[in-house]
């Protein structure tokens, strides 16, 4: 499962992460870790682990 999380924090911690998305598919997923709309960092996981840590 992909996971997409997103904060408005410039140095966030684990604490300011929001989930935006979680999904099966993963390019809806790394489509939006992409999309910069509403936050200054996204990141998106798989099945846990941190794939890409600040997009």
């Amino acid at each position: 499962m992909y996971r997409v999380y997103g904060t408005t924090k410039a140095h966030p911690s684990d604490a300011d992460w929001t989930l935006l998305l979680e999904s099966a598919d993963p390019v809806e997923a790394t489509a939006l870790a992409h999309e910069s709309e509403g936050t200054f960092w996204r990141r998106l996981t798989e099945d846990g682990q941190i794939v890409l840590t600040r997009v």
